[in-house]
């Protein structure tokens, strides 16, 4: 590995651990629920708190997706008890999520008629092509500094004095579309109507809106922009 390869997989690695944190996590990936991070937990909740000074991921819109990629997982495979006990959850998860939209539920680029969008994802990233220096990990881990300490602002500064383009990329649901139709799947299940309850879930994860913005950029919640 060149010497170059070395400080961008250190620069990456940093990015990784410091500015992103556990409440991002890959909801289409596995089972069992995300394992909680290794990191201590008094730094743990530093990273929490620096990443819902970006974007406020709901839980429980988080935990619905999960519910819900597993439900059609079951369903594929045959196991409709498996797929009863994703889906209830996820009825009591996206009902949840639904009450809470407005402490979450961001102003999009292409909004949807009637509804909100609440993120259930949202991670760091460098945008463009990005060359790894010495001089731009220092500003990296500066940045992270701040992050840690909740200084938004004066994180934003330091990735803008190193040159580093940095957004966040943020998935949502709408949620009032997610309850129905996570609700309408239930239904079907009761009927033993398996194909169209798959089909139903598929239809919020088609639904999925995905958006970048600049750190500087994230729109309020809307609960925050109302009068």
């Amino acid at each position: 590995m060149t010497k170059k390869q070395v400080l961008a997989a250190a620069v990456a690695a940093t990015l990784s651990t410091a500015m992103i944190t556990s409440g991002v996590t890959s909801v289409f990936a596995a089972e069992d629920p995300p394992a909680s991070t290794n990191a201590p937990a008094k730094d743990q909740a530093k990273n929490d708190k620096a990443q819902k000074d970006f974007v406020k991921v709901s839980e429980d819109a988080t935990t619905t997706m999960f519910d819900l990629s597993n439900a059609r997982l079951a369903i594929f495979n045959g196991q409709p008890g498996r797929a009863r006990t994703y889906v209830d959850a996820a009825v009591t998860r996206v009902g949840a999520a639904f009450e809470e939209a407005d402490k979450s539920a961001l102003d999009t680029k292409s909004p949807k008629a009637d509804d909100r969008f609440v993120p259930f994802d949202a991670n760091l990233t460098v945008l463009k092509k990005f060359e790894p220096t010495p001089e731009k990990a220092k500003h990296i881990a500066k940045a992270n500094e701040h992050l840690h300490k909740g200084e938004k602002k004066k994180a934003i500064e330091e990735l803008k004095l190193g040159a580093i383009d940095v957004a966040i990329r943020t998935s949502m649901i709408p949620i009032k579309f997610a309850k129905e139709h996570i609700d309408h799947a239930s239904k079907l299940l009761d009927e033993h109507k398996y194909y169209e309850a798959n089909l139903a879930l598929k239809a919020v994860e088609d639904a999925v809106l995905v958006e970048t913005y600049g750190l500087d950029e994230v729109p309020e919640p809307q609960a925050k922009t109302r009068n």
